[in-house]
């Protein structure tokens, strides 16, 4: 698990250093903004390894800050958009500006609590590219802005997390026990994994889950591989381009001189 620094930015000095004071007991150091250029020199300054975020704010907002973390080259950590407004404008703003999840206030800090220790455990370093795309497009295709209730589309799927590690778990019998000690292993199941996933996804929720889907796949399938995995979910977007990633992703996993574009000296 990282034990780095974790940012807030709030513009409401009694929220923040309840925020704060609630990280702390988790067992993280906090570094708190009330704007977000203060938020912006805090980050450049201390590289902090998660950001959480208030989304309206006087002035510039979240999306402006998470936005301007981007441009500036400074976004290399994940980033939760802490909002009290329960609606899809919120899902596919943050999605726009380059946030990885969404906490909305006034629930349990047992909330929070989950999201901030999934991200500094996972390896991930934030969602997916390919993943927020298709999260945006999900969202965009709901009509109307009243679509309330999104947080009920964020909750966990546990039989969509079943099927892939059924599916995955069979795909297994038929290749070698010490499958996956090799690299080129791991990237083909992390492929196939992946590819899993995204077709079974019901909406925009299942896709800003796509990270806390995979880490429980791979526990599910293998108890050892979340530990294997994590080096390579640090890079997760360099992965996801590589032809054996994207190659294994469509067909049941086979040992590898048996997959049609195998050729010797690849692994």
């Amino acid at each position: 698990m990282d034990n780095g620094l974790i940012l807030l930015v709030d513009d409401e000095p009694v929220v923040l250093q309840m925020q704060a004071a609630a990280v702390r007991q988790f067992g993280f150091e906090t570094l708190i903004a009330e704007t977000a250029e203060e938020g912006l020199s805090l980050t450049r300054k201390y590289r902090p390894s998660l950001v959480i975020s208030d989304v309206q704010m006087p002035g510039e907002g979240g999306f402006d800050f998470i936005d301007a973390l981007e441009r500036q080259g400074l976004k290399n950590m994940p980033t939760i958009f802490l909002t009290g407004y329960d609606d899809i404008e919120i899902i596919r703003g943050g999605l726009r500006a380059g946030g990885d999840d969404f906490v909305i206030k006034g629930g349990s800090v047992e909330k929070l609590r989950k999201r901030i220790a999934f991200w500094m455990a996972s390896g991930f370093q934030e969602l997916p590219s390919d993943l927020r795309r298709r999260a945006l497009v999900a969202a965009n295709a709901l009509k109307g802005d009243n679509f309330s209730e999104v947080e009920n589309h964020l909750v966990f799927n546990q039989g969509l997390v079943d099927r892939v590690a059924a599916t995955v778990t069979h795909e297994m019998a038929g290749v070698p026990t010490d499958y996956g000690i090799r690299l080129v292993e791991r990237v083909c199941v992390m492929g196939r994994i992946s590819k899993l996933i995204i077709d079974a996804a019901e909406g925009f929720g299942d896709f800003v889950r796509f990270p806390d889907y995979f880490i429980a796949v791979t526990q599910l399938v293998k108890s050892g591989w979340a530990r294997e995995f994590w080096p390579l979910l640090k890079r997760f977007e360099d992965w996801s381009c590589d032809t054996r990633f994207v190659l294994a992703g469509v067909e049941p996993l086979q040992p590898i001189k048996d997959y049609d574009w195998f050729v010797e000296g690849l692994e």
